[in-house]
C-alpha cells in the first residue's frame, strides 16, 4: 500500500483545502522537448530545458469541502502573487515541497453518498 500524502492547496491568502491521498503522482513535463528524425535516419533532440511539474491525485472530501472547492474552481480565480499554490506536500510526515504556484486544471468529482465525494485533481505548476 502506498504511503498517505497530505497536499495543502491555498487558493487565496489564508484559505486552504487539505487533501489526503495515497496516489500522489508528480510528473515533470518538458513541454518544449522536440525530437526530429532527419532523412538519413539521424535523430536530433532539441531541449531548452524548461520543465514544470504536474500533480495528480485522488482524495475523499466532505460535501462542505466539495462545495468550497467547486465554488473556487468555477468562480473567477485571480492568478496573482503567490496564489493559488500548494503550500505543503507532506511525505512520510516530513515536508518536502512548499509554496508551489499552481493552476488546478482538472477537477472531477463523484458523489459517494452520505456527504462524501471522491475528487480527481490535476494541478500544474505555474512557474518554474
Amino acid at each position: 500500500m502506498a504511503d498517505e500524502y497530505q497536499v495543502t492547496y491555498e487558493y487565496v491568502n489564508g484559505s486552504t483545502i487539505t487533501f489526503k491521498t495515497n496516489d500522489l503522482k508528480i510528473t515533470p513535463v518538458r513541454s518544449h522537448l522536440h525530437i526530429d528524425t532527419r532523412v538519413d535516419g539521424t535523430r536530433v533532440v532539441t531541449d531548452p530545458g524548461y520543465t514544470y511539474n504536474r500533480f495528480t491525485f485522488t482524495a475523499v472530501i466532505s460535501g462542505a469541502t466539495m462545495d468550497t472547492l467547486y465554488g473556487v474552481q468555477t468562480g473567477a480565480i485571480t492568478y496573482s502573487g503567490a496564489y493559488p499554490r500548494i503550500t505543503t506536500i507532506y511525505w512520510n510526515g516530513a515536508t518536502t515541497e512548499t509554496n508551489i504556484e499552481v493552476a488546478l486544471v482538472d477537477l472531477q468529482a463523484t458523489d459517494l453518498g452520505a456527504g462524501w465525494w471522491l475528487v480527481n485533481i490535476v494541478m500544474e505548476e505555474k512557474d518554474q
